[in-house]
């Protein structure tokens, strides 16, 4: 059995992820495939099955996993009332947000924490977690709602100082670090779901690299970014010139509600508009992405892009694009499939950034190619070396 946390397991995400896999163990019958299953080109690969993993997790939020996803609505009703109780079974480890975030404090009721007492927390937890299910690895998953930005500081660049930091609960370390911190000290592979932070700084994919600790992230491509990547190659190939996208989005999720704020959108944004350049290899022309909290749209959102373009003699084209969806119901067998490549991986002796995972990720760490297809590529072509070994 592969043991899974999720930080941000009481979220509409990771609520959907667990009841997948309690209807997956309860047998029932639903539509629940993966990216990788769909690839013939990982036919031969031995993934740990969604019936071959224990989930849990970590969230500031106390509610029963079943409440929760009814909450958020992205599971339907039927399946939700017939895995209620195996679903609220599954392991939950309450913690505190940092004591200085006030915009995810504002979530929750639960005490706040000091960023050591949050590391220690999270460290015992995944020893528990261990011990209850006999487990001798576990994948942690960053799930958790968007942080506001850190900026650079010495604490990022040196374990002592990174550990000093720690222990003075210094504002320069996101809960986010932390939580990488503190898993990756245990041993367990760490993938960065979100836009926030995490282990971007050099410190923690240093010691992941000594941990022998593989890394994935970051922010979840499932929606706008995902059609934009492969939108903007098209273009480039057929000889469009990008004048101008315009992007907006409404959603009304717990996520949408942090978004909200100006200083954890700005994260959002930032992942969202560092894609077109690379792919289209020129940058003259206007980018702008807009997200609005919409509270009755609940885990449903929606994408609207206008994509203005240029081709002989400067005659003007629009392409409009408009995306209705459910965040968890995109976003979800993600998890899970990244969850079955962090297994492999692992397995294969991969330590540190997997970048050839970075077709997942709005904001690939390790990599700078973003076009969707050239990920495929290099996800394929590193599963060839590796097999080949």
């Amino acid at each position: 059995m592969v043991g899974v946390l999720l930080i941000g397991v009481k979220g509409a995400v990771a609520t959907t992820v667990l009841a997948a896999a309690a209807a997956a163990k309860a047998g029932i019958d639903t539509p629940l495939a993966l990216p990788s299953q769909c690839d013939p080109a990982f036919s031969g690969i031995k993934f740990p099955e969604l019936t071959q993993m224990v989930f849990g997790g970590f969230d500031i939020v106390t509610e029963s996993y079943s409440a929760a996803a009814a909450g958020h609505g992205a599971v339907p009703a039927a399946i939700l009332d017939s895995i209620k109780e195996p679903l609220d079974e599954m392991s939950f480890y309450p913690v505190g947000p940092i004591d200085d975030d006030q915009t995810i404090r504002g979530l929750s009721d639960a005490k706040p924490m000091t960023r050591a007492k949050l590391a220690e927390t999270v460290m015992h937890s995944i020893d528990a977690f261990k011990v209850q299910w006999g487990l001798s690895r576990v994948i942690v998953v960053d799930v958790s709602s968007t942080e506001a930005g850190v900026p650079p500081h010495q604490s990022h660049e040196g374990l002592l100082a990174f550990e000093q930091a720690l222990a003075e609960n210094s504002s320069s370390l996101s809960a986010s670090m932390v939580y990488a911190y503190a898993a990756i000290k245990k041993g367990c592979a760490v993938v960065n779901f979100t836009p926030s932070p995490s282990f971007d700084i050099p410190v923690l994919r240093a010691l992941a690299l000594d941990c022998g600790v593989a890394l994935a992230g970051k922010d979840g491509k499932t929606g706008q970014t995902l059609y934009k990547t492969v939108v903007a190659p098209m273009l480039r190939q057929r000889a469009l010139k990008l004048e101008g996208w315009y992007s907006t989005n409404i959603l009304g999720n717990r996520d949408g509600a942090v978004l909200h704020d100006p200083a954890h959108r700005a994260t959002k944004i930032d992942s969202k508009l560092s894609v077109l350049e690379q792919m289209l290899g020129y940058s003259d022309f206007e980018h702008q992405v807009h997200i609005h909290y919409y509270p009755p749209r609940g885990d449903a959102k929606e994408a609207w892009d206008n994509i203005d373009v240029s081709g002989w003699f400067g005659v003007p084209m629009q392409i409009k694009i408009n995306w209705l969806g459910v965040d968890s119901i995109l976003a979800a067998p993600l998890v899970v499939d990244l969850v079955r490549w962090m297994v492999y991986f692992q397995n294969a002796g991969e330590a540190g950034v997997v970048a050839s995972l970075s077709s997942y990720f709005k904001s690939p760490v390790g990599t700078t190619k973003n076009a969707l297809f050239e990920q495929v590529a290099m996800l394929h072509q590193k599963v060839n070396d590796l097999e080949k070994r």
